[in-house]
């Protein structure tokens, strides 16, 4: 029998929403499968089929709590979890020398910095939003920020489901301390305002507002469905397996 050319998969926290979520892109995508899936050891999963706890077809490989029996087949690790989370399995992807994404929103400098060291022997990839318009409305508020950051004020809106823990989201971070770096190039200095709001099942909407006298500009990026995140991450593990070690992030990715 041939031997598959496909990257192969394994999903840390398989039967949560955004492990479903990928999970469902993994079969939709041509370069790349799905041959493991992980939970906690008290999780109701454990022993069960990936394929029927993703509501697919049974694929013949069980959700394991186990380290070893997770990294026995697998060229990528996939996490959106928890800090607790990442800081496990970034430990895990560098002692089996496999690929890393994180998608987690809410990382402290302490695990980033981490994730820099890890990096030095495995290819780490992280980014608190992985959807092409989230990313293409950060280079956008940068750009602007440029022109217009000595003379317009400058602040975010996040609105997220009420059901979210972070508070400000990552991406809404994120943006912001790239707009902070874009400032510094042209010597300005500006607090940036976020206000977040946790109301109803929205899955994410960000805006970066810039006021100034008579006049307003609004970037805003709606994500409709959590879709999108496991698609770029998906497409994400096809670029990054054949990556050296070393940090990447979106930029990276869409050669920004």
């Amino acid at each position: 029998m041939k031997k598959s050319s496909k990257i192969k998969i394994g999903i840390v926290g398989i039967s949560g929403r955004m492990g479903k979520s990928i999970a469902m892109a993994i079969q939709k995508s041509p370069d790349v499968m799905l041959t493991a899936g992980c939970e906690h050891k008290k999780h109701k999963d454990i022993g069960k089929d990936i394929g029927i706890v993703t509501g697919n077809k049974p694929i013949g490989v069980l959700v394991e709590s186990d380290h070893k029996e997770f990294c026995k087949n697998i060229d990528v690790i996939i996490e959106f979890g928890l800090e607790k989370a990442t800081k496990e399995y970034l430990a895990v992807a560098k002692k089996n020398k496999i690929a890393f994404i994180s998608g987690s929103t809410a990382l402290s400098k302490k695990i980033l910095q981490e994730m820099h060291l890890a990096a030095k022997y495995i290819p780490i990839f992280w980014a608190p939003n992985m959807s092409l318009g989230a990313n293409l409305i950060t280079l956008l508020s940068q750009m602007t920020s440029k022109k217009l950051g000595k003379d317009f004020d400058i602040d975010i809106t996040d609105l997220h489901h009420k059901h979210k823990k972070d508070t400000p989201s990552g991406t809404a971070k994120f943006i912001k301390q790239e707009i902070q770096d874009s400032l510094k190039k042209i010597k300005v200095k500006k607090n940036i305002n976020i206000s977040a709001l946790r109301s109803g099942d929205s899955t994410g909407e960000h805006s970066i507002i810039f006021s100034g006298e008579g006049e307003r500009i609004i970037i805003k990026h709606i994500s409709s469905s959590r879709d999108i995140f496991a698609k770029g991450a998906v497409r994400v593990a096809a670029w990054i397996y054949k990556k050296r070690p070393g940090f990447y992030n979106m930029s990276d990715f869409l050669k920004i």
